[in-house]
């Protein structure tokens, strides 16, 4: 390897954590766009498709938490991947901040 390669394999260096934080972002706004899109799709089927409520309360339950569980995935996939955004991005104003005061 050169050591060009090297240094965009390293975690070390600035560039390749913004990188990574920055695909982060993206990929987690389109889970969640992706997610939305089955939810929608789900509704719109629920909506259009002969629909009965159920009659006992674990059936209702159950019914909702089918609905519920598409968004439910998609926000818990968005909000671990901005998370680890943000914590690359922290990390990167951490190390600015001692690098400042050893200088």
């Amino acid at each position: 390897m050169s050591q060009s390669e090297n240094e965009i394999l390293l975690f070390s260096n600035e560039k390749a954590i913004y990188r990574i934080a920055l695909t982060a972002k993206v990929v987690s706004w389109v889970i969640l766009a992706i997610y939305t899109v089955f939810f929608v799709n789900t509704i719109i089927s629920i909506i259009q498709g002969p629909f009965s409520m159920p009659k006992q309360f674990m059936d209702i339950l159950r019914m909702f938490a089918e609905i519920l569980q598409t968004p439910a995935f998609g926000l818990f996939f968005f909000l671990t991947l901005q998370g680890i955004a943000n914590g690359l991005y922290l990390g990167l104003d951490l190390i600015y901040e001692f690098s400042e005061e050893e200088e």
